[in-house]
């Protein structure tokens, strides 16, 4: 456009338009005296392209969502001081990770203006939250500026308020066994913790805490989150609250104990814990790992499968948006987001095969594991552990199977055309490339591989052993039983280790499940599960985990029939004889040497399973006994009351 020339005589108030017709500068005068004029510069402005209200709205929202704090300032009239301050404030206290202003309909009379402003504002961990405001602006002897007042972020918001984000976690979900039927229910339990500004002596804290019955690794962890969050609370392990009630005396008045008192589930039976896991108090390692919208305040998923599926029985949060005074009182709500609830988890563990499980262990004064699986489909049905420890010995723990891996070298035997009815003979020992191996359990006279399974000679096997196979033998062996595949059934598992023995004696030692071999009550059981269906199955646990979808391989016949027969002669005349199992009951005994001593300790397993005492289903099973001596007299008995228990529930 030209310049447009609007003059006044010398002494009067206004405005003067520079050459170039962009730019706008102040002549003498005073502001006030220029109110006349204000529609008429309003056409000149349109005319000569300065800003509009929408032109000033438009770079304001900008701005704002790109949080340039100081353009933002620029376009407010009368910023107060702490403009940027409050701004930032409600952006960072709402944990916002991205914003999007929209404004829409804007309206002008005279000298104001307004345009309704919607505020879609990302929430870390939360979603995307709807706030809607409004932008005033005023026109100014600077031009149309921003009105700007707290109300601008949020209608509800005054002076000196303050934004505050609430998250609210639906109730978490169930986690569940065979029919639909909760493995849980709700209790009242104390989690023991730490603080560390309230500690005075770590050494002190540590002994009464371990003194307690707390595992050393827990407390190890809490001691080192305490020491690097001083201010937080560090769980520790959690207990019922009668149990707390015996420990309140002895550990309460240590500095540094911290205690919370929770209503939490608990699983139906206590062998069951490890499994289905505990929930506390989020600790500063697992916040860092889980994110938003978790916070130090937040209750997760500790052990087993409560931390494993801690996403999926949480659930997603909800949010509000309150205001809140300088006193903390909430006084009106901004926006809310609705919470989701977590997915049930649902497992195949059987309630009535459990409970029979965790009561056949309950008495035993050592640390014992029992497993059972439906032969027929690989669904873990129970696993009981009794233990002290956080740790889960039936699915994870890492055991020489002794005499019970016996199993597996019979297979390796029979592939190389041995029967039941094949030569052997059972000498009170045997040197092999300079190392003695002595029988562990049977010393009867043996003919025949039948009585030298039956009666568990080690020296037979040995002997068979070297004189058959290879190395090449018992890692394909290991592998046609999935034996070193790691499990995916929804929860940690140890899958087993089978290394190719590395030369003659090292071979011997395999062959009656000793050297490097390592197993867990899990992995057993499986064997046992594929020996009795002629099905080699991933276990199941978790429905959906990716173990459901591996298709299962078939043993060779000659295998099945054979190991059907040895199995049943160990428990009709063998080293599981008189124990007890009832009618319809396979098994394989072991004992496994380890460590250092004289003697030296010795796990008792039992492997094995049977086809009568419930009705429609093959249990499977495998139970190992620490530093429990022979198999047959520690485990067969408790086996035996595991199998008699499920025929009187539901046989």
């Amino acid at each position: 456009m030209r310049q447009i020339g609007l003059r006044r005589s010398a002494g009067s108030s206004g405005w003067r338009r520079s050459a170039r017709g962009r730019r706008w500068r102040r002549v003498r005068g005073v502001l006030a005296l220029a109110g006349p004029l204000l529609s008429v510069g309003a056409m000149i402005a349109a005319c000569s392209g300065a800003p509009s209200p929408q032109d000033v709205a438009q770079s304001y929202l900008a701005d704002w969502a790109r949080q340039d704090w100081s353009g933002m300032r620029a376009l407010v009239s009368k910023p107060p001081a702490d403009f940027t301050a409050v701004n930032a404030a409600a952006r960072s206290d709402l944990a916002v990770t991205k914003a999007s202003y929209v404004g829409g309909g804007l309206t002008q009379n005279g000298s104001s203006a307004r345009e309704p402003v919607t505020q879609h504002l990302t929430i870390a961990g939360i979603g995307t939250v709807t706030v809607r405001s409004e932008l005033k602006l005023t026109s100014t002897a600077q031009g149309w500026r921003v009105a700007w007042s707290p109300a601008t972020i949020a209608p509800q918001l005054g002076p000196k308020d303050e934004l505050s984000l609430q998250v609210n976690w639906p109730p978490r979900a169930q986690i569940l066994g065979a029919g639909g039927a909760p493995l849980t229910t709700q209790a009242k339990m104390v989690i023991i913790g730490v603080e560390g500004e309230r500690i005075q002596n770590p050494s002190v804290v540590q002994a009464a805490l371990l003194a307690a019955g707390a595992p050393q690794q827990a407390v190890t962890t809490a001691l080192a989150g305490a020491k690097a969050h001083p201010t937080w609370f560090e769980p520790v392990f959690t207990v019922p609250i009668a149990r707390y009630q015996q420990l309140e005396p002895s550990i309460y008045p240590v500095p540094g104990t911290v205690f919370q008192t929770i209503g939490q589930r608990e699983p139906i039976t206590p062998g069951l814990g490890l499994l289905v896991g505990t929930v506390g108090p989020v600790t500063a390692q697992q916040l860092q790992a889980l994110g938003a919208p978790y916070n130090a305040g937040s209750t997760v998923g500790q052990t087993g499968l409560e931390y494993a599926d801690e996403k999926q029985l949480a659930g997603q949060p909800g949010a509000t948006i309150s205001v809140v005074t300088a006193t903390g009182a909430a006084v009106a709500t901004v926006a809310t987001v609705r919470s989701r609830a977590g997915a049930p988890v649902q497992t195949s563990i059987s309630p009535q095969v459990q409970q029979a499980a965790t009561e056949a262990l309950a008495g035993m004064s050592k640390t014992a594991a029992l497993v059972a699986v439906n032969a027929a489909t690989g669904q873990l049905l129970a696993v009981a552990s009794n233990t002290s420890g956080a740790f889960d010995i039936a699915l994870d723990g890492a055991y020489p199977p002794g005499s019970s891996f016996k199993l597996l070298t019979t297979t390796a035997l029979i592939s190389h055309g041995l029967t039941p009815s094949s030569p052997a003979s059972c000498p009170p020992q045997i040197t092999v490339d300079g190392e003695v191996f002595h029988n562990a359990e049977g010393t009867a006279p043996i003919s025949d591989l039948l009585n030298a399974f039956a009666e568990s000679c080690n020296t037979a096997f040995i002997g068979l052993a070297t004189a058959h196979l290879s190395a090449a033998d018992f890692t394909r062996t290991a592998a046609l039983y999935r034996l070193g595949t790691t499990p995916r059934m929804g929860l940690a598992a140890f899958g087993g280790s089978v290394p190719a023995p590395s030369n003659e004696a090292d071979l011997a030692a395999t062959a009656i499940g000793q050297g490097q071999v390592l197993v867990s009550p899990l992995d057993m059981a499986m064997v046992a599960a594929a020996i009795d269906s002629g099905q080699v199955r991933a276990p199941r646990l978790v429905v959906g985990a990716p173990d459901d979808s591996v298709r299962a391989t078939a043993l060779p016949p000659a295998v099945v029939t054979d190991l059907h027969t040895l199995m049943a002669q160990v428990v009709a005349t063998g080293t599981a004889s008189g124990t007890g199992l009832p009618a319809g009951t396979y098994a394989k005994t072991g004992t496994a040497q380890y460590g250092t001593g004289n003697p030296l300790p010795q796990d008792a397993w039992l492997v094995g399973f049977n086809n009568a005492v419930l009705a429609g289903t093959d249990i499977a099973f495998a139970m190992v006994t620490v530093d429990g001596g022979e198999g047959g007299p520690t485990d067969g008995p408790i086996v035996a009351k595991f199998l008699d228990l499920l025929h009187q529930s539901g046989g």
